[in-house]
């Protein structure tokens, strides 16, 4: 990303506009906040003036203009008549904000505006871009929609999941990696639980920023690009299998200690769904195993003369296998 003074601008408005839905009480000035992030974030996007990125500032902007306007006037029939506390305009409300969010069955947009942005704006996307909406469901939540998230939790985690298995495009199997992660937000977000929901996307956040600046780096698009990636700088050979797994959840990393706290709350209320979830997880984890594997197994990185484990210094191994261990002393006061 180019550091220009408009840059600058429109990444302070990005976070001002942020914290002011935070700290709103109020629908028109939470309205406004979004408004404000979403006319701060196109020009983020398009910093190329690329056709993709052109294309998918309009699909950007056509989402999240669609979604503020169901929010706007939910809300506001919410605000004149607010005696019934489960109607249409309320359902209408929590659509509006899994539309901005990009979470199903109002997901299409989120795939297709990921795969023709660059990898920095894919990271805003997936991380910053979908804390305002995610705080807002999780503080409007109440015990009538509890049932209703819980299913649309499930179905984030088996859609996001299934389609991934499908995809070669590393920014489109992150984005269903990201509607699956979601999936497990929300089931948290519906149980009325606050601080797991933040905690959980706090942690996702902190472990894609580094896959994300990574391809970033080395202009990574596909697994092809993942093998030559490798023969480039093999002291990655072990980070990025290592933050892939973390990120599916695989123990004893330490991205499957938000999975676990999760496991905990669904486990004896909500079991149907936890399985659900988990299944999701699984596949998820299958499209990570399945980049591993064809990036260890490269037949160019094999027979190259860097592909020793000698190669990678100690300086770089001993933080990452203390990242690795982690959460073994957290599983032991489990």
């Amino acid at each position: 990303m180019k550091y220009t003074p408009f840059n600058f601008m429109c990444s302070m408005i990005l976070i001002l506009s942020t914290f002011m839905v935070l700290s709103s009480s109020n629908w028109l000035f939470l309205w406004a906040g979004m408004e404000l992030n979403l006319l701060s974030f196109i020009p983020l996007i398009m910093l190329t003036n690329s056709n993709q990125e052109t294309e998918a500032s309009i699909k950007y902007f056509l989402a999240q203009a669609l979604g503020s306007s169901v929010m706007l006037m939910s809300s506001l029939s919410l605000w004149f008549n607010n005696s019934s506390p489960m109607n249409y305009m309320s359902a209408l409300l929590f659509m509006s904000l899994l539309l901005k969010i990009g979470m199903a069955p109002c997901h299409l947009w989120y795939p297709s505006v990921m795969t023709s942005i660059s990898w920095v704006s894919c990271l805003l996307l997936s991380t910053w871009q979908k804390l305002a909406p995610l705080s807002v469901i999780a503080f409007i939540m109440t015990n009538t929609f509890t049932n209703i998230l819980l299913m649309l939790a499930a179905l984030n985690a088996l859609i996001g999941g299934a389609v991934g298995m499908n995809q070669v495009h590393l920014r489109t199997i992150m984005a269903y990696s990201s509607i699956t992660h979601m999936g497990w937000m929300m089931s948290l977000a519906a149980m009325n639980k606050m601080i797991p929901t933040l905690l959980y996307f706090f942690a996702y956040s902190l472990l894609i920023t580094p896959i994300f600046m990574i391809f970033n780096k080395f202009s990574t698009s596909t697994s092809l690009d993942m093998n030559k990636l490798m023969s480039k700088a093999p002291i990655l050979q072990l980070m990025i299998p290592l933050l892939l797994l973390s990120l599916g959840g695989l123990p004893p990393l330490s991205g499957f200690i938000p999975k676990w706290m999760t496991i905990e709350i669904l486990a004896y209320n909500n079991p149907y769904i936890l399985v659900m979830l988990i299944a999701g997880a699984m596949m998820n984890l299958y499209f990570y195993l399945n980049i591993t594997f064809n990036m260890i197994l490269s037949p160019s990185l094999i027979e190259s003369p860097m592909f020793k484990f000698n190669y990678i210094p100690m300086k770089f191994l001993i933080p990452v296998s203390s990242t690795l261990l982690f959460s073994l002393p957290i599983f032991m006061l489990m």
